[in-house]
């Protein structure tokens, strides 16, 4: 009932259209119990020999209940099945708002396939519930007790007689309820493994064809679904068992009513009106039972897939939010970082070991350093994807940790090694910083990364469509477009990680030469291996194994004898004059 009531507060936006849907309900179940009502005077009547303006006014009777009773039942199909799929809607909503304020470590933790079937066969089963499950209880409360309440009152030993077979409905409930919900957790889990299998395969595809593995995936695809089917057929199973009960429990409480009921028609103790309405409560009883089983398949399904939707709405972001407003922050891009330590969660390694850096704003920095020396780790701090322990990172005097992501965020260009393009066109890729931004601007980013001699080769130019995680552009035109991207934000800071690594040395000159007015007074960090951009730079840091190794402007640097820049830079550029010399 935890995971029920969470899901509570997303009906009562639409209270009035489920009080209507409900009064629908009730109104169908009453008129439907006024029917064998109906039939018991006409039958009793007939003996008489009645007139036939009383037989043709209990007809207008029958047909008046039947008419009712279907608007009765468009209004609680309407009412109640509308809002279910509304409520769903507005879940989804909510989830996906969610999804958006979680940081990187939740998402390092879950399977994106995972995370999309929770957002919809799980939601689909709490929208089922939550419309037609709850309606079937309803439905059945008030027909078992009216049904109950009106035989009692035809004929109290028969009705007696007739639900002794009945407690064994309950012995069943009890048997398999535990056993249905412990095989929906594991569908629903497994249907989270096949989602997952089919997102990293799709998003994979030109490396399982480049290694030829399809058939591979074909036949691990086949496995999977066949656990499915035999997981589902499990289940399946038990409901063959449980309805069919459930139907014998009836069909022998018909028996006795009929056995014990036909005596006393024939001794007179009832007539036989009253049997046959007796008989008609009993077969309304019918439904609500067999609709036990269907219950507790919805309730099980949606209960589980409650709680695995409501682990992700539990979940909470890692980053500390500050409440201050964003009128407080004037970023100006002056970075600070006094003993930095950090290592990434669930390692005990230190990514990063007693960093100490000023940076002025609006200065440029080039970072430099072997494979896992920290310089991404660094740059990620700065936009907090990841938070760095308290008072160790500050911006403009300010402790990065009581700036508002969102507001640190948007004084923030970052451009990574793979940038993530949206599939959609090469337009709106590049404005989606700046959705307001007009057509001279977006004109103007794409002259500046040097993109122009690209789009003329492509037929439609800025509506060319990119395709998903932009398939269709070259690395380097997916950096260039990402760094188009964010310098038509104009930010405070710039940071590239590592943002020319698919281009040319040539094309990298241009780029940097055209942006240099772009970026001026924007603090820009340079996360590089080609060295040649060291020159171009106001300061040189050299990290490695999480420390600052040296730290100065190129001419300096290069005066150490035994250097680690010096080393690194005279290795890249005899690789130079060799690749010259090759040619």
């Amino acid at each position: 009932m935890e995971h029920v009531r969470t899901f509570i507060q997303y009906m009562k936006p639409y209270k009035r259209e489920m009080l209507i849907g409900i009064f629908a309900l009730l109104v169908t179940d009453l008129v439907g119990m006024v029917i064998p009502w109906l039939l018991k005077q006409v039958i009793d009547l007939l003996p008489n020999d009645p007139a036939q303006s009383q037989l043709i006014g209990f007809a207008g009777w029958l047909f008046l209940a039947a008419g009712v009773q279907a608007v009765a039942r468009y209004g609680w199909r309407r009412y109640l099945f509308g809002p279910s799929r509304k409520m769903e809607i507005d879940i989804l909503n909510h989830l996906f708002a969610h999804f958006l304020t979680l940081d990187r470590t939740f998402f390092q933790k879950h399977e994106v396939g995972d995370l999309m079937s929770r957002a919809t066969n799980d939601l689909r089963a709490v929208k089922d519930f939550l419309g037609l499950g709850l309606l079937v209880v309803l439905d059945a409360v008030v027909v078992i007790i009216g049904c109950l309440a009106l035989m009692i009152y035809i004929n109290p030993k028969l009705t007696l007689y007739a639900l002794l077979p009945l407690p064994f409905i309950s012995i069943l409930f009890f048997t398999f309820i535990r056993a249905i919900s412990i095989r929906h957790q594991s569908i629903q889990e497994n249907l989270s493994r096949i989602t997952s299998m089919v997102q990293e395969n799709l998003a994979g595809i030109r490396v399982l064809h480049a290694f030829v593995q399809e058939q591979n995936e074909i036949n691990r695809f086949d496995r999977l679904n066949r656990d499915h089917i035999d997981q589902n057929m499990s289940l399946a199973k038990m409901f063959g068992l449980f309805t069919p009960s459930l139907v014998f429990v009836i069909g022998v409480a018909a028996m006795i009513t009929l056995w014990i009921g036909g005596k006393e028609v024939i001794d007179g103790t009832i007539t036989l009106g009253s049997f046959v309405a007796f008989n008609g409560y009993l077969m309304m009883l019918s439904w609500p039972m067999m609709a036990i089983g269907y219950v507790i398949n919805l309730w099980q399904k949606g209960v589980t897939a409650m709680r695995r939707i409501q682990h992700i709405l539990d979940s909470r972001t890692a980053l500390v939010q500050s409440e201050k407003e964003e009128g407080a922050f004037d970023i100006r891009g002056r970075i600070e970082v006094r003993r930095l330590a950090f290592s990434y969660p669930d390692s005990e390694v230190n990514a990063l070991d007693g960093i100490d850096l000023k940076i002025e704003a609006g200065t440029s920095v080039a970072f430099i350093g072997m494979i896992g020396a920290g310089k991404s780790t660094l740059m990620q701090l700065l936009p907090r994807v990841f938070d760095a322990p308290q008072g160790s990172l500050l911006l403009d005097g300010t402790p990065i940790s009581e700036v508002p992501a969102f507001v640190l965020r948007r004084h923030i260009g970052y451009v990574e090694q793979e940038p993530f393009l949206f599939s959609t066109t090469i337009r709106n890729n590049i404005a989606l910083a700046r959705p307001e931004a007009s057509e001279e601007e977006i004109e103007a980013m794409v002259h500046c990364v040097h993109l122009t001699p690209d789009l003329e080769r492509f037929p439609k130019g800025l509506d060319t469509v990119v395709g998903e995680r932009g398939v269709s552009v070259s690395g380097g035109q997916k950096q260039r477009i990402a760094l188009a991207r964010a310098l038509i934000r104009k930010p405070r800071i710039l940071i590239l990680d590592d943002a020319f690594s698919s281009l040319d040395v040539e094309t990298e000159s241009i780029i940097l030469n055209n942006i240099r007015s772009v970026i001026e007074g924007t603090t820009t960090l340079i996360v590089t291996h080609r060295l040649s951009l060291a020159r171009q730079v106001d300061r040189v840091v050299v990290l490695g194994e999480g420390k600052v190794l040296e730290d100065g402007v190129h001419a300096e640097l290069m005066q150490k004898q035994d250097g680690v820049y010096r080393r690194i830079y005279s290795n890249q550029a005899l690789a130079r004059e060799m690749e010259i010399l090759l040619k």
